[in-house]
């Protein structure tokens, strides 16, 4: 009695496969031999190897056969002694493991909206076309929230995979997941984690009620307040600041920040978001730099603004070429009081300077 090998998905010649098959015989199988040949009429085996194995099973080694290669393989087993004959030929493809880009995911897996079009790039060593592919949205532990539809690739761009994905919550865990079919039999999920980090508008409500005894009234004010952002605490390098015993202060108003305790605040999402803007309250400024923005890990590039006796400066600096930006010109700024106003759209950074005027301090 021969055994049969049991039809064989097409697999990657990088990694190792198993190969099972059917016996039906009384006889107790320990050795199984498989021979592998190209798919061609007359072809010798480019594989025959003998493997002692318990279970009907055979394990073909990684680099044993190449990609993009048809071939037809058969399997015979010891029975008392001796081999039986061998199996009809069962035809399988090599192809290498599709490799997936999730295009709209940042170094850091941040997305910056609650509405995104997921993106992925697909490519494959052989060139196998994809046929069908269905996106899923999961939670942190990998439960899914929402299974796409399956879609096929438009075919004016076939090796990008898009779904909409809307409704997220700012700062969760999710992962996306996605699984494809190709016209050869490949069918591979990956999925990626990401979180959405993105700024989003809330309201502060403060009531006041105030007597007004002339009138035998109460008046009742609300004052609303929208806060734009996430907020952070600062820092000092090298010091806990737990509590504001750190700095000095003027008059409940100003913070002393001198040279040797920088004030720094860190995941401002500045640096992912291509256009940002901020307003600096500022007095008492010494020439120098006054501001840094860089990386949280102090890396590359920062953007630093310089304060001079009538202007400021911007520069940048990245792969050795810098760039400088100059704000409007205030006669006798000095160490006066000024708001600094910064706006940066994409690579371009502008600033405008604002004197003020309050009671002496």
């Amino acid at each position: 009695m021969q055994p049969y090998l049991n039809p064989i998905a097409n697999f990657d010649a990088k990694n190792d496969y198993q190969f099972t098959y059917l016996y039906l015989g009384s006889s107790r199988v320990l050795k199984n031999e498989v021979k592998i040949r190209e798919a061609k009429d007359g072809s010798d085996p480019i594989y025959s190897r003998i493997s002692t194995k318990f279970d009907k099973s055979h394990i073909v080694p990684k680099g044993s056969l190449e990609n993009g290669k048809t071939y037809w393989a058969s399997i015979r087993v010891e029975v008392d002694g001796e081999f039986t004959e061998w199996s009809p030929e069962v035809s399988f493809l090599c192809l290498a493991t599709p490799s997936l880009k999730f295009d709209s995911l940042d170094n850091e897996n941040y997305i910056f909206n609650d509405d995104i079009m997921m993106q992925v790039i697909y490519r494959q060593e052989q060139g196998e076309r994809i046929e069908t592919f269905q996106f899923t949205l999961l939670d942190q532990n990998k439960q899914a929230i929402t299974k796409y539809p399956v879609r096929i690739p438009d075919t004016t761009t076939p090796n990008v995979l898009q779904e909409r994905m809307t409704n997220l919550v700012k700062g969760r865990l999710y992962y996306v997941g996605i699984r494809l079919r190709t016209k050869n039999g490949i069918n591979h999920y990956e999925d990626h984690e990401f979180i959405p980090q993105f700024i989003t508008p809330a309201l502060e409500g403060i009531v006041v009620a105030e007597a007004q005894p002339e009138n035998g009234q109460v008046l009742v004010q609300s004052y609303l307040k929208q806060l734009l952002g996430t907020q952070v605490k600062p820092s000092v390098p090298g010091m806990d600041i737990a509590n504001d015993v750190a700095y000095s202060y003027w008059k409940d108003e100003w913070i002393i920040i001198p040279k040797e305790k920088p004030l720094m605040y860190t995941r401002l999402g500045m640096a992912k978001a291509s256009d940002w803007v901020a307003k600096v309250w500022c007095e008492n400024i010494p020439n120098g730099v006054m501001l840094d923005f860089a990386k949280e890990d102090n890396g590359h590039p920062h953007i630093k603004f310089i304060k001079h006796d009538d202007y400021i400066t911007c520069e940048k600096e990245l792969g050795g070429i810098k760039s400088r930006t100059k704000s409007n010109t205030i006669k006798n700024l000095k160490l006066g009081k000024f708001y600094l106003y910064i706006k940066v759209i994409e690579y371009r950074v502008q600033m405008t300077i604002v004197p003020y005027e309050v009671d002496e301090i």
